[in-house]
């Protein structure tokens, strides 16, 4: 199949490494103008310097997403760079490990601003730009989280609960300017943020995933390509899980006995 977003002009947040970065080659390579934004300013002249050896030109700024006085500013710049804006991808996020109980209100207040503002601002974003270009997509970063919280992060999953509700409203609000709105739910993947659970939890974290292995960023990228593009044109106010059928079943486990 076919996945073409060529001309299409792209934001990806949180987009120096991970899965954001991956987000931001697979748009690239499908003919997609790439902008991209992360918090550190050698971060992002480090990602855009390893684009370019990709092949792939992109526009980035350093930009503290929680923050109305840098990223409204930055879409201004990508719509005068690059001529328009066509698919806003709110992937950037924050994580503390700590049970609610051991949160500082510093701490909360981070995750939510990060997680959850920033998704509110990309809607605000969408409803100018996007909407001036005759439609498009917004895409926002939930997490498993979302739909099952795990001890010991409980002020992330809050924050990507509020994501996944925000998603589906804003899919109604934004529905009659032709912009569609999907959110994605990665599982276990293979990033900076999740490589200290995964190499502290071993093999016993792939125990719950239905095809036993640790998704790569890879994995998301291929799926938010597809949600991006035109052959999911009538997808939105939902969801696209990537977890490997992560408790599918209440034992996926007991299939590899």
């Amino acid at each position: 199949m076919d996945v073409n977003l060529k001309d299409k002009v792209a934001v990806i947040t949180g987009s120096a490494r991970g899965i954001g970065l991956a987000i931001a080659e697979a748009f690239g390579r499908a003919g997609a103008k790439i902008a991209i934004c992360d918090l550190r300013e050698s971060d992002v002249a480090n990602t855009l310097d390893y684009l370019k050896e990709q092949g792939l030109s992109a526009y980035g700024k350093p930009v503290d997403v929680s923050k109305r006085s840098e990223i409204f500013p930055f879409a201004d710049n990508v719509e005068e760079h690059l001529g328009g804006l066509d698919i806003w991808v709110s992937n950037a996020g924050a994580f503390v490990p700590n049970k609610i109980i051991d949160t500082t209100e510093e701490q909360w207040q981070m995750i939510m601003d990060v997680n959850v503002k920033s998704v509110y601002y990309g809607g605000l974003i969408a409803a100018d730009k996007i909407r001036k270009r005759g439609g498009g997509v917004l895409i926002n970063a939930a997490s498993f989280a979302s739909l099952m919280p795990s001890l010991g992060s409980g002020a992330y999953a809050a924050s990507k609960a509020a994501v996944y509700s925000l998603t589906k409203s804003l899919a109604a609000e934004l529905a009659p300017f032709n912009i569609r709105v999907i959110g994605y739910i990665p599982g276990v993947i293979e990033t900076q943020m999740t490589a200290p659970t995964i190499e502290s939890k071993g093999d016993a974290i792939k125990s719950p995933i239905a095809l036993r292995r640790i998704g790569e960023p890879e994995d998301v990228a291929n799926a938010v390509l597809f949600a991006a593009s035109d052959r999911a044109s009538y997808i939105t106010g939902t969801f696209i899980e990537v977890a490997g059928g992560k408790f599918c079943v209440q034992n996926p486990q007991d299939a590899w006995v």
